[in-house]
């Protein structure tokens, strides 16, 4: 049985992809810390072999006594957007970056699989391509980036297959409340207004289960290594997506925007080419966007005080 490791399995995209993972009978094993909130993983958890990463000594142990054929690293810390410009906390990801690829060594893990982010790419005005050279602003986008070189050249190294996913915007039920379609639904339900900026950014968002489907293909299918975005191929302006999800939430609710103005270095086209990743693997078939959008306002519409 293929036997796949995933580090942040309890976080938004981890316990997607295990999801995914788990109902096609794939062994997941979960890497998490004690104090790990699995609420996301609750209908699968007695389907996951859970590693505590808090088991000072014995973490690495039983991971080499599994021996995970495949590694999906979701786990980053500094994710939330106060934490991204803090250089200690983002290079402290480094360090357990390396002790992850020494154990894939010892494995003779097949595949190593990294969730990079657009954020290397830097500030972005238009579609991009794994060929466009990085500029990556602040502390995370520069982290990611060094940690690609160092899977690149580690897995180089020990003859481990590697890919690198720089991943766009994706959306689906069970993200963090600070996040933009939950943290919307909360305040359409919850008050009458908000001021915006003009909403002509545009965004190529992907499904969270579309963006599994998409990972759990990658897993099973033989892939060059390399660099690979992993975006939808459908753009929407932030305009258009918030009048969307007013409409179908509060349709009273009053979306003020050119009140405030955009950010410095704000990204206005945020959407990566898919093309060197469908020339490798098949892609599946994406949910059609306005249906994956009404499941999503749906779940957040029921869930309004998820965590």
């Amino acid at each position: 049985m293929l036997k796949v490791l995933i580090t942040g399995i309890t976080g938004f995209l981890g316990s997607h992809l295990a999801r995914v993972l788990s109902a096609a009978g794939i062994q997941v094993i979960g890497l998490k810390r004690v104090t790990s909130d699995t609420w996301r993983c609750q209908d699968f958890k007695g389907e996951v072999l859970w590693v505590d990463l808090d088991d000072q000594g014995n973490w690495e142990d039983r991971l080499r006594e599994l021996a995970p054929s495949v590694m999906v690293h979701c786990a980053w810390s500094g994710v939330e957007a106060k934490q991204r410009e803090s250089w200690t906390e983002q290079a402290s990801n480094i360090s357990f970056l390396i002790q992850l690829l020494e154990i894939s060594k010892e494995v003779a893990l097949s595949k190593f699989i990294f969730l990079g982010s657009q954020a290397e790419y830097g500030v972005l005005h238009a579609k991009v391509s794994e060929e466009q050279p990085i500029q990556p602003k602040g502390a995370y986008g520069a982290i990611k980036s060094a940690s690609l070189q160092i899977v690149q050249t580690f897995c180089e190294e020990n003859c481990i297959n590697w890919v690198w996913l720089r991943v766009f915007s994706v959306f689906g039920a069970m993200e963090g409340d600070n996040w933009l379609i939950p943290s919307l639904v909360r305040r359409m339900k919850t008050e009458m207004e908000m001021d915006l900026t003009g909403g002509e950014q545009r965004y190529a968002y992907l499904y969270a289960p579309d963006f599994s489907a998409i990972v759990k293909v990658i897993i099973e299918q033989p892939i060059l290594s390399g660099i690979y975005n992993i975006s939808s191929n459908e753009v929407h302006s932030l305009k258009a997506l918030l009048e969307l999800i007013r409409d179908r939430v509060n349709s009273d609710f009053k979306l003020n925007f050119g009140v405030l103005p955009y950010r410095e270095n704000q990204s206005m086209h945020i959407e990566g080419d898919i093309s060197k990743l469908s020339a490798q693997i098949k892609l599946p078939n994406l949910a059609n966007f306005e249906v994956a959008l009404q499941k999503t306002i749906g779940y957040y519409t029921l869930n309004s005080n998820s965590k």
